[in-house]
């Protein structure tokens, strides 16, 4: 008997964030979550395998071209915030800009995309990328929807990431995905008919003693 795992809608995120603070450089880092399981993780220098779960999607034939799409992201990711830095001076520091892009398999073949943007720690925006439609989470971050929807190479990387890796990405991953939870599904005994001996019912003491004296009573009455 196996213990029963509740099958939830699979998720594949990748969360992109920029930064910078006075006058050091310019720094970023990556991550990657399946089912909100981390399995891969980037930095100014290099990107690697997350835990069970990223050792075994590090063997695909995916993860390359993954990282090499990561890569692209950050630049375009980069190239906005310094934009930003540019046009507004006054922007406090450390900045930050925080881009997550997921897609989320609801049954069947539909295949939900969306993007969110923060701004130093606050979010912002809201992009449906099944519609292609803005939201403004934080009232005001309008020039910022206008700022990102200009940037041609960038929008045009959230729709073809979205709607095209990260789809196929999902499809090839959620299987290890399903195998991590078959192995950490944990046997629950069957209950055991034969009871062990420290549990067989054992005669009381007292009970003896007592018929042992009322034997020797009623023996001594004939002697």
């Amino acid at each position: 008997m196996t213990k029963t795992v509740t099958k939830k809608a699979d998720s594949l995120c990748y969360s992109f964030t920029v930064g910078k603070s006075g006058s050091g450089p310019w720094w970023h880092k990556v991550q990657g979550q399946l089912n909100e399981d981390t399995f891969i993780s980037c930095d100014s220098n290099n990107c690697h395998a997350v835990g069970r779960l990223g050792n075994r999607l590090d063997a695909t034939k995916t993860w390359e071209t993954q990282i090499d799409t990561l890569k692209d992201g950050v630049d375009l990711f980069k190239d906005q915030g310094i934009q930003m830095k540019l046009e507004n001076n006054a922007m406090r520091e450390p900045f930050t800009l925080q881009a997550t892009i997921c897609c989320r398999s609801e049954g069947g073949e539909h295949v939900k995309e969306s993007c969110d943007i923060d701004l130093n720690g606050r979010k912002m925006l809201h992009l449906d990328l099944n519609t292609k439609k803005w939201t403004e989470v934080n009232p005001g971050s309008s020039w910022m929807e206008t700022m990102l929807k200009e940037n041609k190479f960038l929008t045009e990387f959230l729709y073809k990431t979205s709607q095209g890796d990260c789809r196929s990405w999902l499809e090839e991953f959620k299987s290890y995905w399903e195998e991590k939870l078959e192995s950490i599904a944990l046997p629950t005994a069957a209950p055991d008919v034969d009871q062990p001996s420290s549990m067989v019912r054992k005669p009381n003491i007292s009970v003896l003693l007592i018929i042992l004296m009322n034997f020797l009573l009623f023996l001594l009455q004939y002697l």
